[in-house]
């Protein structure tokens, strides 16, 4: 009965590009470039993508019959600006900027979030078989989400990453619109407070 009153009854997005959300998981690896290749390398070339994607965005009408925008695009993003890879693109480098004043792993693991929480959330959920009342998100997208976050973003910000997990995810299934903004900085914020919550417990006990 418990089961019954999350079952789907609202049609799947028909905008789910399988190709899109793996070049969205792909996103993971900027904190990686960061680590290992130091941060202006990341930098650099987020702002690199970013520039290609509004000089693709200025002559789509050229290339939109191309079969790449079949596979990446969503139809409403033929005609229009799209504005959700481009706030995918802002997220990650506002992070890395932010990096340089806030804890570093914290911020990576951020992106993380946004990144493979925010990808498998809707990979795993556009399968999933218990939506969240009226909306289309299922349960199942958000506990791969968070298990995907947590796991992932572990190496960069450790047990914070729990709390940066559940914050983004709580915040992708009850998003329809802007998550690629409003996930990744749910979760900073999580982090944050997190952060914040332990260390003035360690410096009361102490």
């Amino acid at each position: 009965m418990v089961l019954k009153n999350f079952a789907c009854t609202v049609p799947r997005s028909l905008s789910y590009l399988p190709l899109r959300k793996v070049v969205h998981l792909f996103g993971a690896l900027f904190p990686v470039i960061a680590v290992y290749s130091g941060k202006e390398i990341a930098v650099g070339l987020v702002m690199f993508l970013t520039f290609l994607f509004l000089g693709m965005e200025l002559i789509k009408p050229k290339i939109r019959s191309y079969s790449l925008f079949k596979v990446l695009w969503r139809k409403n993003e033929y005609e229009k600006f799209a504005s959700a890879p481009l706030l995918y693109l802002v997220s990650i480098l506002a992070l890395l900027l932010l990096s340089y004043r806030l804890d570093e792993g914290i911020c990576y693991a951020s992106i993380v979030v946004l990144a493979v929480g925010d990808g498998l959330a809707t990979i795993i959920g556009i399968h999933g078989k218990m939506c969240y009342g009226d909306s289309s998100k299922t349960i199942e997208g958000t506990a791969a989400g968070i298990l995907g976050a947590i796991l992932c973003g572990f190496p960069f910000a450790g047990p914070l990453s729990i709390a940066g997990g559940i914050a983004g995810m709580y915040v992708e299934a009850r998003s329809e619109r802007s998550d690629n903004l409003t996930v990744p900085f749910a979760a900073l914020l999580g982090m944050l407070i997190m952060q914040f919550l332990v260390n003035t417990y360690i410096s009361i006990t102490a």
